[in-house]
């Protein structure tokens, strides 16, 4: 099965206004994911998904191939299927696509991998990651997505910033699952979901894996113990504090 890899970015980021192009010891945050992940899979199948000139600059800046997308994309994955367009009109270029997020700057791209072989084996329209967490200040961490998900198969039945899946014996959640932002979509798939309008739990939650759950559609998830490269750090950069803590560690 044929792959790319496009990572979405925008400058208005709610949290960390232009994140992207903040540095990171010597290099941009977007520069440092984009080299991660072009390590892996090649130049030619990765590709940057932005919002408008600054971001292009910069992109061009580093030898990447990107497209200009419509500021306004609701989420990523809309520009994702916005960027198909481009690099795959006829929908025969590709099989999967796999969204790595560019602010992922210490996830590990080989996880990419497993993304495809559980869209393979399942038949999923959306394929994603989780990891592990019994930390209490990461289960009540908004900004840490958690997943209710059957461990047996993976399938997943909910996403939200909220603790869940609540154990009633101790009453608290004493374990959870960490949703890490990474997706395989089925092209077809994809396609479909663009159509569909922004959901109800979407857009309440700003979780836009909801609007696949919404419309009855199947999300898989594999569990990894661990999914960064550097076990020291955050795995992404969504404040300014991850920000500065990721600069110790990446030189």
């Amino acid at each position: 099965m044929k792959t790319c890899v496009i990572i979405p970015c925008r400058m208005a980021s709610e949290r960390l206004p232009e994140k992207f192009i903040q540095d990171i010891n010597g290099k941009t945050l977007l520069q440092r994911v984009y080299e991660n992940v072009s390590a892996e899979f090649g130049k030619d199948d990765v590709f940057i998904a932005l919002d408008g000139e600054k971001l292009a600059a910069l992109a061009q800046s580093f030898g990447a191939k990107f497209i200009i997308t419509d500021p306004n994309c609701p989420s990523g994955t809309d520009r994702i299927a916005q960027a198909l367009e481009t690099i795959d009109p006829n929908g025969d270029k590709y099989d999967f696509v796999i969204n790595f997020q560019g602010d992922d700057v210490n996830v590990n791209p080989k996880i990419s991998s497993r993304l495809a072989q559980i869209l393979e084996k399942t038949g999923a329209d959306l394929a994603t990651v989780v990891q592990p967490i019994d930390d209490e200040n990461m289960i009540m961490n908004p900004s840490i997505v958690k997943v209710a998900m059957v461990q047996s198969t993976g399938r997943c039945l909910y996403f939200s910033r909220s603790p869940i899946p609540f154990n009633r014996k101790v009453g608290c959640t004493d374990k959870a699952f960490w949703h890490i932002g990474m997706y395989a979509y089925n092209l077809k798939s994809l396609r479909k979901f663009v159509k569909l309008p922004v959901g109800e739990l979407e857009k309440l939650e700003s979780l836009e894996q909801l609007r696949f759950l919404e419309n009855g559609m199947s999300v898989f998830a594999g569990i990894l113990e661990d999914t960064r490269i550097n076990t020291q750090a955050p795995a992404d950069v969504n404040t300014a504090e991850d920000l500065e803590e990721m600069r110790k560690y990446i030189k």
